[in-house]
Formats: structure tokens, sequence, C-alpha cells
């Protein structure tokens, strides 16, 4: 009989022939024999997600542009997540509904944040970025196709347009 066993809560699952030596004994020989944490893997993709988004620091943002050559917010990350692997939505619009939500004080690596534009009511999601730093004492540093500053860049937080401007965030890669 063949299982598949999910392994630490992740995506990732250990799979185990079993004949005839009982569910137990299979479970047990399952978590012993595991070669690589899936945890490490999942870490290995972050790092992946932020050293390449870091690598494209100064390509020119484009309205529109999804790469390589030029980026706009939510193309740059539909590139970069893309180039690990990772098939997201294209707009900002799509991003916010993919993956779970995430409170302002669990930001981690890899998250994604949106700001809004507009002028309550009418607020609208408009801007995406990939967080680098996990939250810590009121900030964190996430890099962006930025239209003010005309390239990928990195920003924080803590900045008046970004905290003013804050829309929420969303976790792709779970490592927990």
């Amino acid at each position: 009989m063949i299982f598949f066993l999910p392994h630490n809560g992740t995506q990732s699952y250990l799979h185990a022939i079993c004949l005839n030596i009982g569910l137990l004994a299979c479970l047990l020989l399952s978590f012993l024999f595991h070669p690589v944490s899936s945890n490490d893997d999942c870490q290995k993709k972050i790092d992946r997600i932020i050293r390449y988004s870091k690598s494209q620091l100064g390509q020119p943002y484009e309205w529109g542009g999804d790469g390589p050559d030029s980026f706009d917010c939510s193309g740059f990350v539909h590139f970069v997540y893309g180039m690990v692997g990772i098939d997201v939505p294209r707009v900002s619009r799509s991003l916010i509904q993919t993956g779970h939500r995430v409170t302002l004080f669990n930001i981690k690596r890899g998250d994604l944040v949106f700001f809004f534009s507009g002028e309550p009511p009418e607020r609208d999601i408009s801007h995406v970025g990939i967080v680098i730093t996990d939250y810590k004492d009121g900030n964190f540093e996430f890099i962006h196709a930025n239209r003010g500053s005309g390239c990928v860049s990195i920003s924080e937080y803590k900045q008046p347009y970004f905290y003013n401007s804050y829309g929420g965030a969303r976790r792709i890669v779970d490592c927990d």
C-alpha cells in the first residue's frame, strides 16, 4: 500500500511504501528516513526570491513591463516568483487574493506587501512589492519596481507614503 504523508505541515509530501508492516510502522519509518527537511527547502526558495529580486536593482520602471529589461510593480513580482518556479497572477488586484493574509506584525521575508492609491472610499490596490526583511520595531524593507524612483529599488515601510497607503500583506511561500 502507498501512503502520501504531509511532513512538517508543508505542501511537500513524503511517500512511503508499506507492505504489510502496518500504518504505525510506516509512519515511523517515513519520518526516520526523510532525507531533507521541507522547511530547509522552503527557506532556500525564499532566499532565492530575495537574491534574484535584488539582482534586478536599478532595472527601469515601465508601466506594463514584465521583464527582463523593464518592470512595473506586479510585472516585477510575477517575473521574480516565476524565476524560482512559482506561478502568481500578473496584476496587483489579483495578487492580493493569492496565498494567505498576513498581519503587519507577522510580515516575513518573501511576503508580498500591497499599497492603496486614491482617496477613501475609492481606494484601490495599485502597488505591490516583495518583503526582504522581517517586520521589526515598526518597520521592514521591501523591493519593488518603483514608479517614483523610475527603477527597481528598496524602500522602507516607515516612509510616510508607504506607511499611509499600506493595504495588507500576503504569504505565497509558507515555511511554517
